[in-house]
């Protein structure tokens, strides 16, 4: 097997057939910019053994995603029936997003008008 040096310039240029030439099991390179070798390009086949051979470090496994915080959409608050814009309402206190504050103010004017009071303090009303 060849293993030939080259720069990180010329292996920007030449990226593919330097990878086709490694991925027909001929050749390994190394990468060098400076003067200094920075990365190796070698076939599959012995990545695998480099995995399977080197000590103290784990078989390289696939990140599990991050769960996600369900997200619901806030609609119109004229729209949503009482109970459910006092839950959206005392839910989403706290929040800094502007989307949501703007909502807020609307669900605040919408819940006020139609039941002639706040939301209560404890559900994130006003305070005054």
């Amino acid at each position: 097997m060849t293993e030939t040096d080259v720069s990180a310039s010329h292996f920007r240029v030449h990226f593919k057939e330097i990878a086709n030439s490694v991925a027909r099991g001929g050749h390994r390179f190394t990468v060098a910019r400076h003067g200094l070798e920075i990365v190796a390009v070698v076939s599959l086949e012995d990545l695998e053994f480099l995995r399977k051979h080197k000590r103290g470090t784990a078989p390289v496994k696939e990140a599990e995603p991050e769960p996600q915080p369900e997200m619901i959409t806030l609609v119109n608050p004229d729209l949503m029936p009482i109970e459910l814009l006092e839950e959206a309402y005392a839910l989403s206190a706290g929040s800094t997003d502007p989307a949501v504050l703007n909502w807020r103010g609307k669900a605040l004017l919408s819940f006020k008008w139609r039941t002639r009071r706040y939301p209560r303090k404890d559900l994130g009303g006003p305070s005054g």
